[in-house]
């Protein structure tokens, strides 16, 4: 999907952060963008900076973890802006407690807004893609999608998921065929947004700065890729660790960092 222009794109997550930088990236591409988000005043607030590019964009206030709210949107925008072109799931929430002190409510709703919602999202518009063997699906997903961190066992729990299923469903689009629908999976490190707030980075990896991951991440949709690392070094080169003995692998990084980066972690209640 080499040009934006004049598609429709879905986007969650769009009242901050990437998500918000990315529907002002997509508008700059000419493509019509319906933006969802659970905070109504910062979905609005995006709104008015996106149509100042000229395009088509309509915002829809929806808790994705909610399975019928996020079917009733979907159809209110097939309505709006007829078919879905480009789904990007990039709404997410992360908690930062150790396991022994998360409970399961917390943990489930961790899962059912960096997985579930995704799911019910794809499950929503992959059906139109297909039948007409065109469109493209963005997951944004996270380093600690590749790699458990402690302090985050529910959050790399959900990733770990989303790295799968975006995997899984790339090869089944191409083992049936479907080669006109692209899957981009987007595992990057902490970007700098707030929604880690009091994360320390670990040795020689800065945070993300947010409008290079956006920029990178409408790119890579762009061209098709099946995955966008960010930094692209630093991600390859911790899978590439990965191939020592557990010990080993597991002394180097607490070393760099990796044991005490949740210590002072702050956050953020919505994302």
């Amino acid at each position: 999907m080499k040009n934006l222009k004049g598609r429709n794109v879905l986007l969650t997550g769009a009242g901050s952060g990437i998500g918000r930088l990315m529907a002002h990236y997509v508008a700059d591409e000419g493509a019509n963008t319906a933006i969802i988000d659970i905070q109504a005043e910062a979905l609005a607030k995006t709104a008015k900076e996106v149509r100042l590019r000229k395009v088509k964009v309509k915002e829809y206030v929806c808790d994705i973890s909610d399975c019928v709210s996020v079917g009733d949107v979907v159809a209110r925008i097939k309505q709006d802006f007829g078919q879905i072109d480009v789904l990007i799931n990039n709404a997410g929430t992360v908690i930062g407690k150790s396991f022994f002190d998360l409970t399961l409510e917390e943990m489930q709703r961790t899962m059912n807004i960096n997985y579930w919602g995704h799911i019910y999202l794809t499950k929503a518009v992959i059906g139109d893609m297909v039948a007409r063997n065109d469109g493209a699906i963005v997951n944004v997903a996270s380093s600690s999608g590749l790699i458990g961190m402690p302090i985050l066992s529910d959050y790399a729990a959900s990733k770990f998921a989303e790295v799968g299923f975006s995997e899984s469903l790339r090869r089944e689009l191409k083992k049936f065929n479907y080669t006109g629908v692209t899957v981009t999976c987007v595992c990057p490190y902490i970007i700098d947004t707030g929604l880690f707030k009091g994360f320390k980075p670990m040795a020689m990896s800065p945070f993300i700065k947010p409008e290079v991951a956006a920029r990178a991440i409408v790119e890579g949709l762009k061209k098709g890729k099946p995955y966008v690392m960010l930094p692209p070094l630093s991600i390859y080169s911790s899978l590439m660790l990965k191939l020592l003995p557990t010990p080993l692998f597991d002394w180097i990084l607490k070393m760099s960092g990796a044991e005490k980066a949740m210590d002072c972690f702050e956050g953020r209640k919505s994302c």
